[in-house]
């Protein structure tokens, strides 16, 4: 039960250690302007010990909750509000800055049947997005930062295809559930 919950952990992790996973590669051709400096990140990385991790792992877990990867209800949560009147929108959007505000903090567990509903959503719309990048490669070609793109969401759409209970064996046993594994050597 806990293997399906921490899919959505995982997923969050690799994008926030992806500068870190990733150092190896070439940078994009444009990286965006609101990209930190990736040579500032592994300098920063070295320096923090794995306690510090741990408690920068939890306290980003705490503010941010799986909110994050709930994105098909944040959808229809917008279309809904799209069809409100001003002043009933309005009202409603006040709410639900009450409901996260009280919130925050608070884990929100999934059923085993809903996380297989997420991953089934989640793999869905990247399968989608696979389909139309290999739809480009084959009609003209990626560039290399689309080549990568289309490299990784492979590899999430294959780890999400895993029927549930599988787990990629590790070499790190853990301690406990709230305990995170320490660093790899390099």
């Amino acid at each position: 039960m806990m293997k399906l919950s921490s899919i959505p952990l995982l997923l969050s992790g690799l994008l926030l250690a992806s500068p870190f996973l990733f150092a190896a590669e070439e940078p994009d051709p444009v990286p965006p302007p609101n990209r930190p400096d990736p040579a500032a990140l592994r300098e920063r990385a070295k320096k923090i010990s794995p306690e510090e991790r741990q408690k920068l792992t939890r306290e980003f877990r705490e503010k941010h909750g799986l909110m994050g990867t709930n994105q098909s209800a944040w959808e229809k949560r917008r279309e809904e509000l799209k069809k409100l009147p001003p002043a009933e929108r309005a009202a409603k959007l006040k709410e639900l800055r009450q409901e996260v505000q009280e919130g925050r903090g608070k884990f929100k567990l999934l059923s085993a049947e809903d996380r297989d509903v997420k991953q089934s959503e989640m793999k869905t719309r990247i399968d989608v997005q696979i389909a139309e990048l290999q739809k480009r490669k084959t009609e003209g070609g990626l560039t290399e930062s689309e080549q990568r793109r289309l490299e990784r969401m492979q590899q999430m759409s294959k780890r999400l295809g895993r029927p549930p209970g599988t787990k990629p064996k590790t070499d790190v046993p853990r301690k406990s559930e709230g305990e995170l594994p320490p660093p790899s050597p390099k």
